[in-house]
């Protein structure tokens, strides 16, 4: 793996590097036919708005833009809905939407499709532990259901990646810092617990409220939806 120039500032020259450094798949395999077919578009869910509509830096979005017919500015199907968006938006990111996944250029997927459905976990003193999901996609994404076969390769280059944003963009680390302890608010009141794919190459659940990690296996993480309906299931041969 190429390490990134530990420069102090991100600046739109930077993300050709930063896309490089961030290229390996999150799996052997295409996730995108393991969730589609329970979206009735027949859609991944990743790569269909209705979902979730992605962001760019406004930087990203700026260098990637004379580059590629992939990507245009998001146009909401009402004010309101423009208006809920817009008011979550962090400072500094814009919301896109692409030409659709069979269209997909893979060299020119935002920072926010490399790292669906993944965001940087910090605990309550900002140290970063490593991966953890968006809650809230847990009954649509596959991947969700499947961590054990998410790459080290791609765990790897997500954890260097962030660092180096987190370094050149401080404000993103206060905002994920924020994040991690909104969802573990979250998972407090429903009494549930995060999982966490570790910078130590391991998985573990953390105890929201004290943050005390426990490992855990691989069968024994947690799947969610239609995915744990289809593996409940599953006959002895199709394991």
């Amino acid at each position: 793996m190429v390490s990134l120039n530990p420069m102090r500032v991100i600046d739109v020259n930077d993300f050709p590097e930063v896309y490089a450094n961030f290229n390996k798949p999150i799996l052997d395999l295409d996730c995108g036919k393991k969730c589609a077919p329970y979206n009735e578009l027949g859609i991944p869910f990743c790569c269909d708005t209705r979902h979730t509509v992605p962001t760019a830096y406004e930087l990203e979005w700026e260098q990637i833009k004379p580059l590629t017919d992939l990507w245009h500015i998001w146009q909401a199907d009402s004010p309101e809905e423009m208006k809920g968006l817009q008011d979550v938006l962090p400072d500094g990111q814009v919301l896109l939407e692409c030409t659709g996944f069979l269209s997909c250029q893979r060299p020119y997927r935002l920072m926010a499709c490399r790292a669906f459905p993944f965001y940087p976990y910090l605990s309550s003193n900002k140290e970063f532990m490593g991966i953890s999901f968006y809650w809230e996609y847990r009954d649509r994404c596959w991947i969700i259901s499947n961590l054990d076969q998410v790459s080290k390769e791609y765990t790897a280059q997500f954890i260097e990646t962030n660092e180096r944003i987190f370094l050149g963009m401080p404000e993103e680390l206060e905002n994920f810092c924020y994040h991690s302890a909104d969802t573990r608010r979250l998972l407090s009141q429903q009494r549930r617990r995060l999982t966490l794919l570790h910078r130590d190459g391991n998985i573990y659940t953390i105890n929201p409220k004290t943050e005390e990690m426990r490992l855990v296996r691989s069968d024994k993480l947690p799947k969610f939806g239609p995915y744990r309906v289809a593996a409940d299931l599953l006959f002895s041969d199709e394991m």
